[in-house]
């Protein structure tokens, strides 16, 4: 019995040192974690505010840099807007007939159909886009600057056209894909913000030209100086604002990343690949859908609006204010467009892109409406319903444009992106406006009169955009219900 005692006592001592070991060693585990475990926070501390520092910081190169693409947008616009809105004024001032008109505005699209998609291929093959770019931009303005010397001829003048029109053909396009593809992916819905700099040029050398050509002081002559000037400055700031091409294949190691880049280059990438791209993705083929029906629109009104006001004047006997009221709808133009390019990201984030292009599209029948004129008489209201035309027709192709751009860029192989975007800017311009200079030219010959003829395509393109949408909602239903039983399947 004393035995069992003994060692009951002997085990109950073993027990309390046992425990009292692990005591001390969990104890001592923990004094040397707790150390170490401060020396991480202290790191990750330290870590978080040099991150901070980073951040807040501003690189001085790249805050330049991001104002001189703004100052290229600008002045780049100012060349353009000096020119392009007025060559249909300038074509009835030599004595070119609306029909002639139509004609020769629809030379540019149809050349840029062709050869956009070319200059957009040679870009994306070797890789040197910025310089495609200034030679092309070269060749454009010289061709337009070459119009001066035609005295009434039209097929010297269409000669002319198709000269700078080759040339001009990608220079939107390469402009918008070498700049949205150097934007940081969190930046890129912001790109409107950017591009709004080139609507403000637009506004202000379309307003001061209206004036200068409405001047008998001045006339058409100044149209070719100021461009030629405008485009000088452009070029400067292309040469020394556009960021080299630095879109690479997304690839793990450098050596697969040279094996990739060769792989996309080794064939010549023409618009036939890109064809297959847009009809093997249905987000893209609708994209490029609703880019025809808007470039339709935009070129019946772009080549016909302002011949239209000044008629519209003439008839009411208030030509001696036309060229202060087409100056204004200049402002209200860019007005406008400049507002909508600074929401276009903000209203992408919070709608969506397919819905700011589809509301933009369902806009375009109400231009026509304004454009004809609000009642029978001249009045204040009839004024006011052209500025707001004029502000939708902008704020129409900024919150297209912005918005397809980016999703173009996001959709598009990464050695096709050239390619792609001037196979939307040869859409628009292509297969749109030509079409919509054409149906434009002949219209208005038949009714005699554009607002007449404005009147009846807005009817046209309301209709049209009834039946569409009449059916896309019939048909959304079942794709909710396929979708529905897709996700049942994969459950």
């Amino acid at each position: 019995m004393a035995k069992k005692s003994v060692d009951m006592s002997v085990g109950a001592v073993q027990k309390s040192t046992s425990d009292d070991i692990s005591t001390r060693q969990s104890n001592g585990t923990s004094t040397a974690a707790k150390p170490a475990t401060e020396s991480t926070e202290s790191k990750q501390s330290t870590q978080s505010s040099q991150h901070k520092n980073m951040t807040t910081k501003v690189d001085p190169s790249k805050f330049s840099n991001s104002n001189k693409i703004r100052m290229l947008y600008f002045f780049y616009r100012f060349s353009t807007g000096s020119m392009v809105p007025f060559m249909s004024l300038y074509m009835q001032h030599i004595g070119l007939d609306t029909n002639q008109i139509g004609s020769l505005q629809a030379i540019r699209p149809i050349v840029t159909l062709v050869s956009g998609p070319f200059w957009g291929g040679l870009a994306d093959r070797s890789g040197k886009k910025k310089m495609v770019l200034i030679l092309l931009y070269i060749g454009s303005v010289l061709g337009r600057l070459s119009i001066q010397f035609i005295d009434g001829s039209i097929h010297a003048f269409a000669v002319a056209l198709c000269i700078s029109s080759m040339f001009y053909s990608a220079c939107p396009s390469l402009i918008d894909s070498i700049v949205v593809s150097s934007m940081p992916e969190k930046d890129k819905a912001n790109f409107g913000k950017m591009r709004l700099w080139g609507e403000l040029g637009n506004g202000v050398a379309s307003t001061i030209m209206m004036r200068l050509i409405n001047d008998d002081r001045f006339g058409f002559k100044y149209l070719f100086l100021v461009h030629g000037f405008a485009s000088a400055i452009a070029l400067i700031f292309l040469i020394y604002s556009i960021p080299e091409d630095t879109t690479t294949p997304k690839s793990t190691t450098h050596k697969d990343s040279t094996k990739q880049q060769l792989k996309d280059t080794k064939h010549t990438i023409t618009w036939k690949d890109g064809l297959l791209v847009m009809l093997s993705d249905i987000q893209i083929l609708s994209l490029f859908s609703l880019i025809i029906v808007t470039g339709f629109s935009m070129g019946f009104l772009e080549n016909f609006c302002y011949i239209n006001i000044r008629q519209l004047y003439k008839a009411h006997g208030k030509t001696d204010v036309v060229g202060r009221d087409v100056s204004l709808c200049r402002v209200f133009f860019s007005l406008g467009g400049v507002l909508t390019w600074w929401c276009s990201g903000s209203w992408t984030k919070r709608f969506g892109s397919d819905m700011v292009m589809v509301a933009a599209v369902c806009c375009l029948p109400f231009c026509f409406f304004l454009y004809s004129g609000i009642g029978s008489d001249f009045t204040g209201w009839t004024t006011a319903g052209i500025w707001i035309a004029e502000s939708v027709r902008s704020g129409i192709y900024a919150a297209l444009w912005s918005t397809a751009t980016v999703r173009m860029n996001k959709l598009s192989p990464s050695h096709m992106k050239s390619i792609m975007q001037t196979m939307m800017e040869s859409t628009y311009r292509g297969i749109g406006h030509t079409s919509g200079s054409f149906v434009g030219g002949i219209m208005c010959k038949k009714y005699d009169d554009i607002s007449v003829a404005f009147t009846a395509a807005g009817k046209g393109l309301l209709s049209f955009l009834c039946i569409v949408g009449t059916i896309g909602f019939a048909r959304a239903p079942k794709q909710l219900k396929c979708d529905q039983r897709r996700l049942v399947r994969l459950d």
